[in-house]
């Protein structure tokens, strides 16, 4: 009984990280359609609201599938930092919610919310990666990809772009990673 239940959250906590990629990824396109392809409609207000929506339904998403994935590691036997790396992204998602709200009302990100968000949003995450680790809930190589992932990113934004450290798509793209390897695991 207490298995099925596992495995159900597991495959919840899967479909979940996989979905919030999937929905950054509409995002993403309604982005490059505004601001690289100048589409006329991107410069609507809608067009703009959905653009940004979709961002933040990504964001909200992945709260919820880390929310599934800390239970999973919370049972496989860590107390401690997938909890923490749980209310590190917390506030990072209402950081960026608030930026992204601020965004649709100025058309200008303030952007000391957003780097709040991304340093956050990257700590988090590689904490859910050391967790994997001392867990074992997944291959150790998702941990370490997780961990690699977000802290090289941390380090190498600032040096790559250091005038737009925000590429969204960065934060979505671990939880596809262990969403995948989470339905993938027998």
């Amino acid at each position: 009984m207490i298995e099925q239940g596992l495995l159900s959250t597991r495959q919840s906590a899967a479909y979940l990280l996989i979905l919030c990629f999937v929905v950054f990824t509409v995002s993403g396109i309604l982005y490059t359609g505004r601001a690289i392809w100048q589409w006329p409609v991107g410069k609507t207000i809608g067009y703009l609201r959905w653009e940004r929506g979709f961002v933040l339904a990504a964001v909200v998403l992945t709260v919820l599938g880390l929310v599934l994935l800390e239970d999973l590691l919370r049972a496989a036997g860590d107390t401690v930092i997938a909890k923490l790396g749980l209310a590190t992204y917390l506030l990072a998602a209402a950081v960026v919610m608030v930026a992204e709200a601020t965004f649709l009302n100025t058309r200008q990100f303030v952007y000391p919310q957003i780097i709040v968000y991304i340093v956050l949003a990257f700590l988090a995450q590689a904490a859910f990666g050391v967790s994997m680790l001392r867990t074992g809930l997944l291959a150790g190589w998702v941990g370490w990809a997780t961990i690699l992932w977000n802290l090289g990113w941390l380090v190498l934004l600032p040096l790559v772009s250091p005038r737009d450290l925000y590429y969204p798509v960065l934060h979505h793209t671990a939880p596809l990673l262990i969403g995948i390897m989470l339905l993938l695991k027998r």
